[in-house]
């Protein structure tokens, strides 16, 4: 007896496809993602509130937080959802977020910890992300209260407790934040 294995799903067949709970698309297959709690919300509000006033007041680019998709590799496709991110204004066409998934690679992927996260899957996920072109990727871990910041130049991730400030002046010139700030209510 043969077996057919399933034809993998592409990025555009994954966009026509509505769901009842977060869903990303591996390597064309669907994966279903936990559902976030309360604190991980705030967390994820506290950055993407901080990244959007950044990006705003200096007309630097774009930020979007969870629900919104980010292709990381093709063929067969790999769609993300980055808890948020940031992409600069001139890297979009016509200096706006697309409808749909975005097809070229963020500046700034954040990932927020959630204690159903295995760190195993989280790794795989920031290496998709650098790979993909991604300049950094920040995996906050609100029980340790840090931001660790991933970059493809760098053998080991910086890590930012919460005394910190918060600056990347490559890739986020002017952008400065308490680390402690994300971490307000909890």
């Amino acid at each position: 007896m043969s077996t057919v294995a399933a034809k993998p799903i592409t990025v555009a067949e994954f966009e026509q496809m509505s769901f009842e709970r977060p869903t990303e698309l591996v390597r064309g297959e669907l994966v279903e993602q936990p559902m976030s709690h309360s604190q991980h919300g705030s967390v994820v509000l506290a950055v993407g509130t901080q990244l959007r006033n950044w990006a705003r007041a200096g007309g630097h680019g774009s930020t979007f937080c969870k629900d919104s998709w980010v292709l990381t590799e093709q063929n067969p496709d790999t769609v993300c959802s980055p808890d948020c991110a940031f992409i600069r204004r001139d890297r979009l066409p016509g200096g706006k977020l697309p409808r749909g998934t975005l097809r070229i690679p963020v500046e700034l992927a954040i990932e927020v910890l959630s204690p159903s996260d295995r760190w195993s899957k989280v790794m795989d996920k920031v290496l998709k992300y650098l790979e993909s072109g991604t300049g950094e990727v920040w995996v906050i871990d609100p029980e340790q209260r840090t931001v660790e910041v991933f970059r493809s130049d760098l053998q080991r991730p910086l890590r930012f407790d919460e005394g910190s400030e918060l600056t990347r002046p490559d890739l986020l010139p002017g952008f400065s934040c308490r680390v402690a700030d994300f971490f307000a209510n909890l």
